[in-house]
């Protein structure tokens, strides 16, 4: 394939490797960022196997894993203290894991790979429109050959080529907070404890900042979304009361939060598109398919986009990767996005009659090795899709 001019907007995940990997195969990368330098904002998240498939393809696998938690299984546990599941990632092979990382060491090893590989990136750039050409785009008075749309979630080039009401969004979300675990939970576990439907209180092993030796964690609370301004004109203490209600074994992080602003509030997306390409452009990431963290696939699923989309346009003219690139991500991300879409309202919602029937279903899967396997997979991101 002929030299491209690619625009990237976006320099998240999605955005920064995918960036990367076109630089390499001899294309000119622009990448446009709206922040104003490299720093990574949002909640420890995990790193599954199938996201660090593609850091090894990137060179930066040992680089980001050096700092990061292991994570060998996730344990669900009712108010009660009664087991309500348990997946370990040893049941999907010897030596399988997952990484509880913080944000920023992902994009910093990121977006430093892509400034040495050559990519020219626009920190403190806002691009919200585009114009069609014949043969590509024009952005900020430039003429690129392809568009790469990874500009997250609630993104604002997808609202302005697609229109509005892409994004259903969840009623639900949570608040979030990272501090210090100081030996208090179990470094390997992904902890969580449910109370009905209302109320979850997950607990993620986060590593190390770059350059840190704290072992942190990051606290995710169940919020409905239209409550979080309410609920912040409370006092703190009751905010904490809730969570230490269901979980006493947060006293010490909570202890480490003096005001409100120390927490801060996820919303989750729900980006619905029946293809993620058009003429000369690709939807990436959270732009493309923004779903529900509950199966925690986000970063992986954008890693494995912009390493997808790299392979279609080494293999074929970009008139036939494009399809190609939403034919072979397709199975895979409606697979993820059902899922998701089921288990959220199990988890976090108003539907109280969902309990009892959860719990049924839990205890029973947990007994069915097959059952066992498939929920395994679907964690750590290695499920081929429907």
């Amino acid at each position: 394939m002929n030299p491209m001019k690619v625009a990237v907007i976006g320099c998240g995940a999605a955005g920064a490797a995918a960036a990367v990997f076109l630089r390499r195969d001899g294309h000119r990368v622009v990448a446009f960022e709206q922040a104003p330098e490299s720093r990574a904002v949002g909640a420890g998240f995990l790193m599954q196997p199938s996201g660090m498939d593609v850091l090894r393809e990137l060179g930066i696998h040992e680089r980001v894993i050096s700092h990061a938690s292991v994570v060998r299984r996730l344990h669900v546990l009712e108010k009660d203290g009664r087991d309500l599941m348990e997946l370990s990632y040893a049941e999907i092979g010897q030596g399988m894991f997952g990484a509880g990382l913080h944000r920023p060491v992902l994009m910093s090893a990121l977006t430093g790979l892509a400034e040495r590989e050559g990519v020219e990136i626009r920190w403190g750039s806002r691009v919200e429109t585009a114009r069609r050409l014949p043969d590509g785009w024009e952005l900020c008075g430039e003429k690129f050959d392809l568009l790469l749309v990874a500009d997250g979630a609630r993104s604002a080039m997808r609202k302005f080529l697609l229109g509005a009401g892409r994004d259903r969004g969840y009623a639900w979300g949570a608040h979030w907070f990272i501090g210090k675990n100081n030996g208090v939970f179990p470094s390997g576990d992904l902890h969580q404890v449910v109370h009905g439907t209302s109320q979850l209180a997950g607990f993620l092993p986060t590593g190390r900042e770059t350059g840190g030796s704290e072992e942190l964690i990051s606290l995710f609370w169940s919020i409905e979304i239209a409550r979080d301004a309410a609920m912040r004109n409370l006092p703190l203490d009751d905010w904490k009361g809730e969570i230490l209600g269901l979980c006493p074994m947060a006293e010490n992080l909570l202890a480490q939060i003096g005001s409100w602003e120390q927490v801060l509030t996820a919303r989750y997306g729900d980006v619905r598109l029946r293809k993620w390409h058009g003429e000369r452009l690709v939807f990436l990431g959270d732009a493309g398919h923004a779903m529900s963290p509950q199966l925690g696939q986000g970063v992986n699923l954008a890693l494995a986009d912009a390493s997808c989309l790299a392979a279609c346009l080494r293999e074929m003219p970009v008139e036939k990767a494009l399809p190609e690139y939403s034919r072979r991500r397709g199975p895979i991300l409606r697979y993820y996005q059902l899922a998701t879409r089921w288990l959220t309202p199990v988890f976090q919602s108003d539907h109280k009659w969902i309990t009892p029937f959860r719990h049924a279903g839990f205890r029973v899967s947990q007994r069915l090795a097959p059952v066992r396997k498939t929920m395994t997979l679907s964690m750590a991101g290695m499920m081929r899709g429907i």
